[in-house]
């Protein structure tokens, strides 16, 4: 069959088959083959190529073989499967015909409609040869009258015949020569000889031809003119007819064929040559793609087929046969028995109490096996029909047994009921075999309805149904935990029975999946259809092995199957849509949301996502063709790839006009250079345009139905809470991002784009923080994925790189342009460009499944739309891709324009790609980044920490986005400073990515890390202390690295343990991990090592010279670890003793040192380390050391001796190995310069000189040092210090001489020697002795700098003697310190005592130790030895008993440093226990509100630990605390608000969080105790003062309330209702003082005004008004108003409560009688965000202020009247309303405001009393009016308005 403009006769002789849709000409093509025009007509000949054994035994095909392989095959008289249909018409006609006896008119008028197609000019020609029953000849070549042809048609219908006599057509026959002569008559043919074979031949006839003149082809332009037919050629073709004709006249040949039209393609000719072909190239040139092969089909393999064929044929019908027979004997009514033979084609069943006979299992599949067979070669429909149907109903009998059996399986079961059950269980495999059966004759047949019986596809459906429901999804679900434990246990033994039920049944689902796009089926049939795949969609499949009985991927082969269905019926039933997409999304919360079965669905390159993700991507995939459109394209493989291909050609204008000429269709490309006219092709462009949209819009109403329904779910639940919808939102999105780049999945891009477009429109509408957050959350997410595309992209580009095709570099090129901002969108829509390549691509991958026909449909859409789109603005190639892939589309499919195989995948990914980033989705990336940024700055907290997340997860993706979006640095810094802990540490977060992206940056963002490593919030600390280690690693200061180290040394003595643990690992990970390994070489170090201990040491003492902070913070590190429970303390110690050595080398050579490294640095640096080991110098270092004691002339020699003495001190009690003679030495130098010493030196030599004297045992120089001081005080004693300052100086000396000494020196064994020295003696101590000469300077008549070292020395000789604090020359001297005020005195005092405490608290911790090491634990035994007092313990007790009176009144007087150490004081006599907590408790709470954060956090600490150990011994004083804590604040802090700002953060804050740690009731009790303190009785309020001190305290206690972070909801209701409560009971009786004593309003009055007008509230309103001048004593006015500002201020901080967390009246139940369950009060409330602090505050100050004048007392008693009096929080019936007028409204469900507890009326009575109650003064009225709106707007102003508040 040819083209219609093309004539090709077809000659005899050896015949090669081909597809009707010719190959492409290529160079190899041309030289194997050439081609011979003659007279206007092809002719191809053998070249040689097929020699005679290759081209034995033609075969000819069919007319109906060969339409598959033609552009005929769509067309309904050719296509099989609308021939039934289409014949509907005639036979409509022929039985109008019949009715009317040839009068009708209908057939008159479809006469004359059919005969204007059959114009003779308008006619195509066909030449066929015809075969012998259609044609005649006749012995003069004329064709037979056309009264003739009726009898040659005897089966012509009525309406056939009477269009056939109308038909003026004649027929002619031709002889071989007339294919080669000139034109002939139109009426006649000349004859010509032919050979006897070819005339003896009865199947083949010659052609049929057209009654008008012939024409010669139309030719291309360029192409030279048909050659002249020669006799060589002539003489060819008579052979090739004569070898055909020999060869068709055997016998065998003669028996096989078929009396159908058949179709050849004659060989080429021998003589033809490469001149005769002409190429035509693509629209672009390039590469040639390979020519396909050329498929040689033999005679043979043809006749084997058909054989083959013929063959099942004929085994279906002997069985159908037999089994017929069969039934008939087994049904026949007579006494003979049935045959054996007969009896084994069925088996008999007892069912129902009756024997029931059925088709055996064997038969089934013997039957099926064989009509599997018929149905694949199409030749079922010579099987009866009748035959069929009564198939079916044998078959049915096993679907209705099935149905109406048990499948299901008990618990209770023993084995003969599994017996039972597997015979029932084989039943069903083999009902499931017969439905196969039935589904095989209804798809074989399916143009014919008695096969296609609704009522046994229903059998069908229900047997699956029952089969999965009762057997197969109780299996699947069944785990071996909790209930279904037994039930797994019982049936895993049969998991191969049902694991063949489910391989059985998967396959008829399979079947139904093909009769879907090949059948109609009825509604009833889809709809059951529907909801059985649904339900296995979602039934829920183990997460692991062993915990499935059946394996996991076996049951998801039937779920892929089901899915199958689903989108089937979506396919072909559009009406079903909205049902399937309802279906579907309201079945996600079955979904598993954890676990491996969630993603289940493995795609082509290996990874998984959600099986219902892959659904929903093919339906709207789908949506995207009309209904049936796949259907139809359902054909071989082949096919496709055999249809006419078509390409665009770079022709000029003047060839397009040309484009209605055909080329030759063996080179199988037809050119379309061009199209009609510009008004055609205008038309061609808007209706591609209009369809490609239309359908593409298609499918974005449904993908934003889907996203739409998932985002409203999503919004309304939490990722912790019970509904799964926020997760399947987040996996939904992860499994379309994970598909974004697959070519398979175009969908994705869409649902992406639409969810993308509604998250934007969240955060730029006024939302709900949570909804914003999610949204953010997800556009951070998104905006990833698209960075990561980009990425991946770039990597797919470089890997094409060494692939040299044209296609790949042109890809590359164009991704190259797009990276660099250069890429033209119209490169995407030319011809050749990336939509083409993945269309082809995806031809070639599977042409066959209905995923990637889907695939191709859609993105063929998206092509469309978006070149209809370009051409719409000039940007495409023109004309012919507009028709192109107008043809394309109207077939809903893709012709492949050249070889696919050509494609690669790496190819097909990069184009694709390119593609999708030129779409919407992906170019939505700036705006998505430039909302995160924008959120960055929102006033709500979550929706700040979220962005801040979702920028920081694009950064991971892409680190430019730091260049292109220049203000992420300004916002990062903003944000660390930001008031919520969240986002600081969200933006801590980022600040890393962005310096792990750009070092560069550390700069910037530095000052912030190390602000927040002092932040209040653990986390953020915790995060800051990671960043500074990163910048240290990388960083190259020493500057930085010192700053750095400062910071983490700081954090070491963090409160938190796990910060302080932290950051001593990092620094020991920074300073001494890195000299580990070099530590442990014995043999010389290195220069390198040396080098870099070097550098290590330096930086270490340019680290201890920023404060003795960071010394002793450095002390305690080394202490740690170096402490022997330290894992690395060996290592570590080792490390220190090279850093010393160092250190000592730099000390000793100046030359080594770096510049502004001086001696004392390296000393003071030493000397720490002595202060943590002693054990890493030798004796070797104190030789170093030794010069340094005796030369004390400069200040600086002076700070060098006081650090040398500390090392000495330190060092020498744990090196016995120094030498005495170093010691005298050290020993003389010193006592050489102790007049010499300052207060601080002295102290050190003190216990330097008495560690020496412990090795050297020499104290008489100790004796005589004291001895000789002592003898000035007693001279000093006689004068008066007053007057001269020389003695003054001299005296001081003597004194801190005596005080030092006396600490350090234990000289009590020398006392002889003192006696001998100091005669006359009387003193029983050498202690006593120096205190008795000191403390004639510790008078007040003294110099205060005097007195302050008197006093302190005498407390040093105390805490080294402790009896002496129980002396009462002693106390009493303290005692008048401390009470005469001077801060010094006290300071010095106060220090005294906390040393002393401390060194108790230390003896006590290590006392066990203590006594376990001098041996006491042995012989009194551990309790023996605890229990026994020391003299310390004594003095403690005493200190405490007697002073901590004056210590408290110390600690509360003020908040400087002699607080602190007062505070300080108190709180080691609560951890000693010294006195009854209620002694000091109150105190530390109020010290705790101090605006020092020093005494704040020892306030704190001491508190902690005192509520920890004595709760409900210190519960009765927290009230009296809460008073003190007041006091405190009014008279110290000079600040009597009960908040902090910025901020807002209550002063009380410290004491909540203390009192939250105990149980619910103990803060119940508290804070029905703190608002209790708010009450009053009207007449006993202290009202005196300008502003009274009972409304400060009351104001101090409300905003404290206001600000309290309420740990659990029922602590919050219970603070609401104890407010509440107090408002009800006190309110109505101020109210009411209010009314009659300050408005004069009488219950008289409002009677009157009742019976005259009726309007209660007008009356209301004028007494007021009347009240306005009226006269009220000012006293009982400012006891009203103040009474009237406590309680709206309580109310108004309930109000506020109540809308910061979000709680309304009626979603706030009494307490105790919560509508939710009790698991939700135990929660933390959620607080709104954008609700602060501000406007509760503002309108309690405004309230507080109202006392200035007597106008706005008047005001603010009218306002709290009106509160009590109208309440605001309900609904009002309107004016007018007759019916709501007389009641008040039942309050909304909607109505955020309104209060569980009336306003009207007293106590708690229950709002039933309201209706009884229509004034405050209790007067009821019929009518309750509306207030004014100006009074009304007035008195609500400050708390009613969301405004106010949100």
């Amino acid at each position: 069959m040819a083209p219609a403009s093309s004539q090709h006769q077809i000659s005899s002789g050896p015949t090669v088959l081909i597809p009707i849709e010719t190959r492409r000409e290529t160079p190899s093509s041309r030289e194997q083959h050439q081609t011979s025009k003659v007279n206007g007509h092809s002719h191809a000949q053998s070249n040689g190529a097929l020699t005679p054994k290759h081209a034995r035994r033609p075969k000819l095909l069919s007319v109906d073989e060969a339409l598959q392989y033609s552009p005929f095959s769509s067309i309904v008289p050719f296509n099989t499967v609308d021939q039934r249909a289409a014949r509907e018409p005639l036979e409509l006609l022929d039985a109008d015909i019949a009715r009317t006896q040839g009068r009708s008119a209908m057939a008159e008028h479809a006469l004359g409609a059919i005969k204007g197609y059959l114009e003779g000019s308008d006619l195509t020609d066909l030449n066929f040869k015809q075969p012998s029953y259609f044609t005649e000849r006749r012995s003069n070549g004329r064709v037979s009258p056309r009264g003739d042809r009726r009898s040659k048609f005897p089966s012509l219908g009525p309406f056939a015949n009477m269009l056939l006599d109308s038909t003026q057509l004649e027929d002619r026959c031709g002889s071989p020569r007339s294919f080669f002569s000139a034109p002939v008559d139109s009426r006649a043919v000349d004859p010509s000889p032919m050979s006897p074979e070819f005339n003896s031949s009865k199947d083949i006839n010659p052609m049929k031809i057209s009654n008008h003149d012939r024409k010669p082809p139309p030719t291309v332009a360029g192409e030279p003119p048909p050659k002249p037919t020669t006799p060589a050629m002539a003489a060819a073709n008579q052979e090739s007819f004569a070898r055909n004709a020999h060869i068709m006249n055997t016998p065998s040949s003669i028996k096989q064929v078929n009396r159908t039209p058949i179709v050849l393609i004659p060989p080429l000719s021998a003589k033809s040559s490469l001149s005769d072909y002409k190429t035509f190239r693509e629209h672009e040139p390039r590469k040639e793609a390979k020519d396909r092969p050329v498929v040689v089909i033999s005679h043979d393999k043809i006749r084997d087929q058909r054989a083959a064929a013929d063959q099942a044929s004929d085994d279906l019908r002997t069985i159908l046969q037999g089994i017929f027979d069969a039934e008939e004997q087994i049904t026949e009514e007579t006494s003979a028995l049935p045959s054996a033979e007969a009896l084994s084609y069925f088996t008999w069943i007892h069912h129902g109490g009756a024997e029931v006979r059925a088709l055996a299992t064997d038969k089934l599949v013997k039957l099926d096996l064989s009509l599997q067979k018929v149905t694949t070669t199409g030749k079922l429909s010579d099987i009866p029909i009748d035959d069929l149907c009564r198939l079916q109903k044998l078959c049915t009998k096993d679907l209705m047994i099935v149905q109406s059996s048990e499948l299901s399986i008990d618990t209770t079961w023993n084995n003969d009921d599994f017996s039972a059950w597997l015979q029932r269980a084989g039943l069903a495999e083999s009902a499931l075999r017969s439905a196969r059966i039935i589904l095989r004759t209804m798809i074989g047949l399916k143009g014919e309805k008695r096969v296609c019986s609704e009522e046994i596809l229903q059998h069908v459906v229900g047997v699956l149904n029952q089969i999965f429901n009762q057997c197969i999804i109780p299996v699947v679900e069944a785990r071996p935990r909790d209930a279904g434990a037994e039930y797994f246990e019982l049936v895993s033994p049969h998991k191969k029975e049902i694991g063949q039920l489910l391989y059985q049944a998967n396959k008829v689902m399979k079947m139904l999946v093909e009769m879907l796009a090949k059948v109609d089926i009825a509604e009833t049939i889809i709809t059951g259809l529907e909801f059985f795949a649904i339900r296995i969609l979602f039934v829920e499949n183990a997460q692991l092995e062993k915990e499935s009985i059946l394996s996991i991927q076996k049951f998801e082969a039937p779920r892929r199957t089901a899915m199958d269905i689903i989108t089937g019926v979506f396919a072909n039933h559009p009406e079903q849509r909205p049902f399937i997409f309802d279906e579907i999304l309201s079945s996600l919360q079955k979904l598993p949301t954890k676990g491996q079965n969630a993603r289940q669905f493995k795609l082509s390159d290996g990874t998984s996502i959600q099986l219902v993700s892959a659904l929903i991507m093919r339906l709207i995939q789908t949506s995207a063709a009309p209904a049936r459109s796949l259907a139809k394209v359902r054909q071989p493989r082949v096919t496709t790839q055999r249809k006419r291909r078509l390409s665009v050609s770079s022709s000029s204008e003047s060839e397009a006009e040309n484009s209605s000429k055909t080329v030759d269709d063996d080179e199988g490309s037809q050119v379309s250079s061009g199209g009609p006219d510009d008004d055609t092709y205008d038309h061609a462009e808007q209706r591609l345009s209009k369809e490609a949209t239309d359908l593409i819009s298609i499918s974005a109403r449904d993908a934003q139905y889907v996203m739409g329904y998932l985002v409203r779910r999503a919004m309304t639940a939490s990722k912790s809470g019970d509904q799964p919808y926020r997760h399947l939102l987040d996996m939904f999105a992860e499994d379309l991002i994970l598909v974004l780049g697959n070519a398979e999945w175009p969908a994705a891009e869409l649902l992406l784009n639409v969810l993308m477009s509604i998250m934007m429109n969240i955060t730029e509408t006024k939302s709900t923080a949570p909804a914003k957050t999610m949204a953010l959350e997800l556009l951070g997410i998104m905006g990833s994925a698209i960075s990561e595309l980009v990425a991946g992209t770039q990597s797919l580009a470089r890997n094409l790189e060494n692939q040299d095709s044209e296609r790949g570099i042109h890809l590359r090129q164009m991704f190259d342009e797009y990276v660099d901002g250069r890429f033209q969108n119209t490169e995407l829509f030319v011809w050749d460009g990336p939509y083409r390549i993945v269309l082809d691509y995806l031809a070639s991958v599977d042409s066959e499944g209905l995923p990637t026909r889907s695939a191709q449909v859609f993105y063929l859409t998206q092509w469309a739309k978006s070149v209809g789109a370009a051409q719409s603005t000039a940007e495409c190639e023109g004309k012919p891709m507009v028709y192109q892939l107008q043809k394309m589309l109207s077939s809903r499919s893709w012709n492949p324009t050249y070889n696919t195989e050509t494609v690669t995948k790496g190819q097909c990914r990069l184009a694709y790609a390119l593609t999708v980033l030129h779409m919407n989705f992906c170019r939505r990336f700036d705006r998505t980044v430039n909302i995160l940024l924008d959120s960055v700055t929102s006033e709500q907290i979550t929706v700040r920490t979220r962005s801040l997340k979702s920028v920081t997860h694009m950064l991971e993706k892409d680190p430019s986005l730091l260049e292109r979006a220049r203000n992420v640095k300004t916002l990062l810094i903003k944000c660390a400073g930001d008031a919520s802990p969240m986002v600081r540490d969200s933006a801590l977060m980022l600040i890393g990515k962005c310096i792990q992206q750009k070092p560069a940056l550390e700069q910037d963002f530095l000052k912030p890390i190390l602000s927040l490593t002092s932040d209040p919030t653990v986390t953020v600390r915790k995060r800051s202390i990671k960043l500074l280690k990163e910048v240290y690693s990388r960083n190259g200061s020493k500057e930085v690295k010192s700053i750095i180290v400062e910071y983490l040394l700081q954090r070491t003595t963090d409160d938190d343990k796990g910060v302080s643990e932290l950051a001593s690992q990092i620094l020991e990970e920074v300073w001494f991990a890195p000299f580990w390994k070099c530590s442990e070489d014995a043999a010389e170090l290195s220069i390198h090592n040396k080098l870099a201990l070097k550098e290590q040491m330096e930086l270490v003492i340019s680290t201890t010279r920023n404060g003795d902070g960071v010394s002793s913070a450095l002390v305690s590190l080394l202490r740690n670890l170096l402490d022997s429970g330290s894992k690395a303390a060996p290592s570590n110690s080792k490390v220190c003793q090279k850093l010393v050595s160092t250190a000592f080398e730099s000390m000793i050579d100046p030359e080594a040192r770096p510049e502004g490294l001086e001696q004392k640095h390296i000393v003071q640096c030493l000397t720490l380390f002595a202060r943590a080991d002693a054990r890493l110098f030798d004796a070797e270092h104190l030789q170093y050391l030794q010069p340094y004691t005796s030369n004390l002339t400069t200040a600086e020699d002076s700070n060098l001796l006081r650090s040398v003495v500390v090392i000495f001190r330190c060092v020498l009690p744990v090196i016995p190995s120094v030498q005495h003679n170093l010691l005298r030495e050290i020993q003389s130098a010193l006592f050489k310069n102790v007049h010499k010493l300052g207060k601080t030196e002295l102290n050190e030599v003190a216990a330097c000189l008495w560690t020496i004297n412990t090795i050297l045992h020499n104290p008489e120089r100790l004796v005589k040092l004291i001895v000789s001081v002592i003898k000035y005080l007693r001279i000093y004693k006689l004068k008066d210090m007053s007057q001269n300052e020389k003695d003054t100086k001299s005296a001081k000396r003597c004194v801190q001489i005596v005080g030092a000494f006396g600490k350090h020196c234990h000289l009590e064994s020398e006392l002889g020697g003192f006696q001998e020295a100091l005669a006359p003696w009387q003193w029983t101590s050498v202690s006593g002795m120096m205190i008795n000469s000191i403390e004639p300077f510790a008078g007040s008549s003294q110099p205060l700098s005097l007195r302050v070292d008197a006093l302190n020395s005498i407390g040093l000789i105390c805490q080294a003697s402790p009896h002496h604090f129980n002396h009462t020359d002693v106390s009493d001297i303290f005692q008048k310190a401390l009470v005469e005020g001077q801060s010094d005195v006290q300071n010095v005092v106060l220090g005294n005592f906390r040393d002393f405490f401390a060194i108790q608290e230390n003896q006590a911790s290590n006392k066990p130790d203590v006594s376990q090491a001098n041996g006491s634990a042995a012989a009194n035994g551990r309790l023996g030895g605890s229990m026994k007092a020391s003299e310390g313990d004594g003095a403690s007790a005493l200190i405490a008993q007697r002073f901590l009176q004056n210590v408290l009144f110390i600690a509360l007087a003020s908040q400087d440093t002699t607080a602190l150490t007062a505070t300080e004081v108190i709180a080691s006599i609560n951890r000693q226990g010294l006195v009854h907590p209620k002694e000091s408790g109150p105190a530390l709470v109020a010290l705790e509100t101090s605006s020092n954060p020093a005494i704040a956090s020892v306030a704190c600490q001491a508190h902690a630990d005192v509520h920890q150990q004595h709760e409900s011994m210190f519960e009765r004083e927290y009230m009296r605390a809460i008073v003190e804590a007041y006091r405190y604040q009014r008279d110290v802090v000079k600040d009597t608000c009960g908040f902090r700002t910025g901020p807002h953060m209550s002063k009380l804050h410290s004491t909540f969080e203390i009192i939250k740690t105990s149980k619910s009731k103990y803060q119940k009790k508290f804070i029905s105790n703190f608002c209790a303190k708010t009450d009053f009785e009207l007449d006993k309020l202290d009202v005196s003062g300008a502003v009274p001190a009972s409304l400060q305290l009351s104001r101090f206690l409300i905003e404290n309330l206001a600000f309290f972070d309420y740990g659990r909801l029922e602590e919050l209701l219970h603070t609401l209702s104890c407010m509440e409560k107090i408002v009800a009971s006190t309110g109505p009786g101020v109210a009411h003082c209010i009314n009659t004593e300050v408005f004069h309003v009488r219950v008289d009055a409002i009677l009157g005004a009742l019976e005259e007008n009726g309007q209660g509230a007008e009356a209301t309103t004028t007494s007021h008004e009347r009240a306005a001048t009226a006269e009220v004593a000012p006293q009982r006015l400012h006891r009203l108003t103040t009474a009237s500002i406590i309680l709206s201020c309580l109310w108004d901080t309930r109000t506020y409560l109540r809308r910061l967390y979000g709680l309304s009246s009626n979603g706030q139940a009494k307490e105790g009688k919560s509508n939710g369950k009790g698991k939700d009060i135990s929660k933390a409330p959620t607080k709104t965000p954008g609700i602060n602090g501000d406007r509760v505050v503002a309108a309690i100050a405004e309230r507080v202020e109202s006392l200035g004048s007597q106008e706005r007392m008047m005001q603010q008693c009218s306002a709290f009247v009106e509160l009590l009096s109208v309440d605001h929080e309900f609904r009002v019936a309107a004016e007018g309303d007759e019916e709501g007028a007389g009641r008040p409204k039942t309050p909304q469900s909607g109505d955020e405001a309104g209060s569980p507890v009336p306003m009207s009326g007293g106590g708690s009575r229950g709002a039933g009393k309201r209706k009884r109650s229509g004034s405050v003064a209790g007067t009821p009225h019929k009518k309750r009016g509306r207030p004014t709106l100006g009074r009304r707007k007035s008195s609500r102003k400050s708390m009613e308005e969301d405004e106010e508040w949100e």
